[in-house]
């Protein structure tokens, strides 16, 4: 997972109930001056390796990525999950790993909703990133959706158990099995890239029963869900954010044209995204033609765009 432009390693971090995992891509040729850092952080049933196509497009960018509890190089990190438990574990990565200075955010998918709960809460034990961080890149997730109904398996909702998510309950004979589920979901119809299958060689672990499993934990991504719609952190962080129009133009959402299955419209619909524009005038808002949840991370022009507005956040002079 090295980069011509970056050396790749990963690190431990102290969090509460252990050490979690994060992945660290730092600048082979950084400019001159302190090193401009993103915080990555990927998405309820993902792992940091999903982000290294976008930390190879990051040249003279530092780029730390953790491995959210429950899952990978994390998943011995159990409960309590939910937004604010992960905000606490990104911050200790940022503490410990990006040095001096403000550090952008960016959170692909339920990564959006925990980089949210995290810029915009200053209090307590996040007290520390009240002047942490400069600016919010928000992948097809980060914004309040309308809520979820009270299937808990709905095919429009971001964080439920549909699309590459199902897995989570499956047993597989080994790595090739595991990466034939992803060959035949149709949000890689198009293959799965090299990218995608280390992310996914990474994530398969041993099951207690035998064969093997996908790392994430079911009752992980199920409270991580439930948080999302259901606890304050994330509806206050949205407030404090988007409520002050000087942060709020410093958030930026990208969003794929297709959902978890390639299917249109995407998780961010026309009427949703007009709606943002009419709350919270002047919003950045991208939309990727030819993407879906997935693959707006791994195809050439999705992350050409992602990478786009990380440069904008970091400030002139980075490109």
């Amino acid at each position: 997972m090295t980069a011509a432009s970056h050396a790749y390693r990963r690190a431990r971090v102290e969090v509460a109930g252990g050490r979690s995992t994060v992945g660290v891509w730092e600048p082979v040729a950084p400019p001159p001056g302190p090193v401009p850092t993103v915080c990555a952080i990927h998405g309820i049933t993902s792992n940091h390796l999903f982000l290294a196509g976008l930390a190879a497009a990051l040249p003279g960018v530092r780029v730390i990525a953790p491995d959210l509890r429950g899952r990978a190089g994390s998943r011995h990190l159990g409960a309590p999950y939910g937004m604010r438990a992960h905000a606490r574990d990104v911050l200790a990565a940022v503490e410990a790993l990006a040095g001096p200075g403000e550090v952008t955010l960016v959170g692909h998918s339920l990564g959006g909703f925990v980089a949210m709960t995290l810029a915009g809460l200053a209090e307590g034990d996040l007290a520390a990133a009240e002047h942490r961080f400069r600016g919010l890149v928000l992948i097809d997730g980060g914004l309040p959706r309308p809520p979820r109904t009270a299937r808990a398996a709905d095919a429009d909702d971001p964080l439920a158990a549909v699309g590459p998510a199902a897995r989570l309950s499956m047993v597989f004979d080994g790595v090739e099995e595991y990466l034939d589920f992803f060959r035949a979901h149709p949000a890689f119809a198009d293959g799965v890239d090299p990218v995608a299958e280390e992310s996914f060689r990474y994530d398969l672990v041993a099951g207690d029963a035998g064969g093997f499993r996908a790392s994430t934990p079911a009752e992980a991504m199920q409270a991580d869900s439930d948080d999302v719609y259901g606890a304050p952190d994330f509806g206050r962080g949205v407030e404090r954010v988007m409520g002050d129009p000087a942060r709020r133009r410093a958030v930026h959402l990208i969003v794929a044209e297709g959902d978890l299955v390639a299917a249109r419209p995407g998780l961010y619909t026309a009427a949703i995204l007009d709606d943002y524009r009419r709350r919270w005038p002047g919003v950045r808002i991208t939309e990727v033609a030819g993407t879906n949840h997935y693959d707006i991370l791994l195809s050439g022009h999705g992350i050409h765009a992602c990478a786009e507005a990380v440069h904008t956040m970091l400030g002139p002079g980075r490109d």
